[in-house]
């Protein structure tokens, strides 16, 4: 099911609602941090972005993290960028559980948390967009609408419901986020207004988010990101950071963007990925980007390579 059925199915639920390398794998690469992580950016509204804030649309049951960027392949050698079709990359699984993408004959190692290929491939095969969520409401038709959805325990994907990534997804929902260039931020905010028939809408952002009118809701729809295969270190890189958008109610249902701010890079260099296997150990926003940079990449090549990528999922829960 592509993404757009999936947003068809959960669209109809808002609606009845308001209606080869033994590397460790924490290992070279993983994020990059990119001085300017708007580039990724696509503040163009496709069909998909716009049944986010719709009539009855996605926010009226889901203000979590719902991970469903782009992912662009880029061989990165000799000072130059060469781009790579997501249909000439491969993934694999090591004994040792750990990812590669093979393409032309080498292999780069994928930098993610142990066992996250699993659940995290299992979402992505069945086009799920919500992860998780704070729902809004505990009535039986939004009961209903995210059981639809697939959360578990009306708040996660059935994926990752007990598992050890609940608290990577909960803080996700939390992370820290920083201004968009103002540019940027104007076009999305105006562009998704405008395809929701809010034309001319103006917000005064300030007042809004002084007052914490309405809510928010994270996604990297709007998100392409840059996965750079690194020959010399035989690693991945990816760059780009998702997106939190602010909404409020509109007197017509739907919701009026007012604000828009990106995932903040604020850790340390060297900062590599936390055991999330340790008892007590805490998801950090470096942590948090991975995930979403990963699950790009996995969609990329689910929708190039549907059969390959079941294959991929299910030799990852074989070796978890």
């Amino acid at each position: 099911m592509s993404i757009r059925r999936r947003l068809g199915h959960l669209a109809t639920a808002a609606a009845a609602l308001a209606a080869g390398l033994a590397i460790p794998q924490v290992a070279l690469g993983q994020v990059r941090n990119e001085p300017q992580a708007d580039s990724f950016i696509n503040p163009g509204v496709s069909p998909e972005t716009r049944a986010l804030f719709e009539r009855s649309g996605i926010f009226m049951i889901a203000g979590g993290v719902l991970p469903a960027g782009h992912a662009a392949f880029l061989l990165e050698q000799g000072g130059s960028d060469t781009p790579v079709p997501a249909q000439a990359v491969q993934p694999s699984v090591l004994p040792d559980g750990s990812v590669v993408l093979t393409s032309g004959g080498a292999s780069y190692h994928l930098g993610m948390p142990a066992g996250l290929a699993c659940p995290l491939g299992q979402f992505v095969a069945r086009d799920g967009l919500i992860a998780y969520t704070v729902p809004k409401y505990m009535d039986p038709d939004s009961r209903r609408a995210l059981m639809q959805a697939g959360l578990a325990q009306h708040h996660i994907a059935r994926e990752f419901a007990n598992t050890q990534f609940a608290p990577l997804l909960r803080a996700a929902d939390f992370g820290n986020t920083v201004p968009l260039q103002a540019n940027i931020a104007d076009q999305i905010t105006k562009g998704i207004n405008h395809s929701n028939g809010l034309n001319g809408l103006i917000i005064d952002a300030s007042f809004d988010l002084d007052k914490l009118v309405g809510s928010y809701l994270n996604s990297d729809m709007q998100v392409t990101y840059r996965v750079y295969l690194e020959p010399g270190t035989r690693s991945v890189e990816v760059g780009g950071v998702p997106l939190r958008y602010y909404w409020t109610m509109d007197n017509s249902g739907v919701a009026g963007v007012f604000s828009v701010e990106m995932y903040a890079q604020d850790w340390p260099a060297g900062t590599r990925l936390t055991d999330l296997t340790v008892p007590g150990a805490k998801p950090t926003q470096y942590d948090i980007v991975n995930f979403y940079q990963v699950a790009a990449v996995f969609r990329a090549l689910h929708e190039t390579n549907n059969a390959g990528f079941m294959n991929f999922v299910s030799e990852a829960c074989q070796k978890q």
